[in-house]
């Protein structure tokens, strides 16, 4: 019997001696569905849409456990009997919504059970560098954004408490598992050596989490975003990279990647270069000009054009963009 198949009989089995109409959240409801449409004004003096959250709570967290939010794909959470009969309950057939003060207690739900069972699996599981791990919980955190308000407006002690684990995850991980040698420029020439190819996986390890950061656009706040993303991941360990490299078409490859990393919103609606950005735009301008200066007989923007230097990077500096939202190509003024 493997581990999955025990841990499942287990979890079935503690609910094993109660009746459904104490374990099973429709049934439940239902009672309460009953007092709604029977007795209103009883039950809205009640106050039961601050008390279901409370009561429901273990019965959900039940459901939760074989519910991982690192491999959640699409929105697995949303296909278990307890959030079907919690929507219906909320929402009803749509004629009812209007009519009652339960429109948010789904929302309460997700808050209350969700989110303990989320930051528990940062703290605990999460690893940053994980492309799949990141971009499952991201997405998770988006879809109760979008379809749930949940990150927006006033936050709720558990919304703070997730985010908080999720900034202290990110930040110790920057602070503690980034590590890009220094190696003399001799020992790097052949790609091939120790050296270099030590010091190359250790670059785009940091390039990894750079892009699985940039996932977090929305979700957390953009001033510390910023400061890991830029003022530590980018400015502290990339450029010293970068700046060191030699002018080739995978230089201005790695620029590109880099910056298919940074969120599109902090370009929305600006006219200037990030500060934070100076000098990874200086970089990118100065390498530009050192191939034009190679190539002097060929059409300086058909070089740019070819290296596939990506505009969020310069779009306000020297270059104008064709497209925000996608990454085209470079144009000399």
């Amino acid at each position: 019997m493997s581990q999955t198949t025990m841990r499942e009989e287990s979890t079935r089995a503690v609910f094993a001696d109660v009746q459904d109409d104490f374990c099973d959240v429709k049934k439940i409801l239902s009672r309460f569905e009953e007092w709604r449409r029977s007795y209103s004004d009883s039950y809205h003096n009640a106050y039961i849409s601050l008390c279901l959250p409370k009561l429901l709570n273990p019965i959900v967290r039940h459901q939760l456990l074989m519910w991982n939010p690192l491999k959640d794909i699409g929105g697995e959470f949303e296909n278990l009997p307890w959030f079907t009969a919690v929507e219906t309950f909320c929402h009803g057939h749509g004629h009812e919504e209007l009519e009652h003060t339960d429109r948010q207690t789904l929302s309460n739900v997700i808050e209350k059970t969700l989110l303990p069972k989320m930051t528990s699996h940062v703290e605990l599981v999460w690893d940053p560098f994980s492309h799949q791990q990141s971009t499952c919980l991201s997405a998770v955190c988006h879809r109760l954004r979008e379809d749930y308000s949940i990150f927006e407006g006033e936050q709720s002690k558990p919304v703070k408490g997730f985010i908080e684990a999720v900034v202290h995850r990110l930040r110790s991980c920057v602070d503690e598992d980034v590590f890009i040698p220094l190696y003399p420029k001799k020992l790097l020439e052949d790609r091939l050596s120790p050296q270099r190819r030590f010091r190359d996986e250790q670059f785009w390890m940091a390039v990894k989490l750079l892009g699985n950061m940039g996932k977090w656009d929305l979700l957390l706040p953009e001033s510390i975003l910023k400061e890991l993303m830029l003022d530590k991941l980018l400015n502290r360990y990339l450029m010293i990279t970068l700046s060191s490299e030699m002018l080739s078409s995978r230089v201005v490859s790695t620029h590109r990647k880099i910056a298919e990393c940074l969120p599109d919103s902090w370009f929305e609606g600006e006219s200037v270069c990030l500060p934070q950005l100076q000098n990874f735009r200086n970089d990118i301008v100065q390498k530009v000009h050192s191939l034009c200066k190679q190539q002097p007989s060929e059409d300086p923007s058909n070089i740019i054009s070819r290296r596939h230097v990506s505009s969020r990077s310069t779009a306000h500096v020297a270059f104008r963009t064709q497209s925000r939202m996608h990454f085209n190509y470079l144009q000399r003024e």
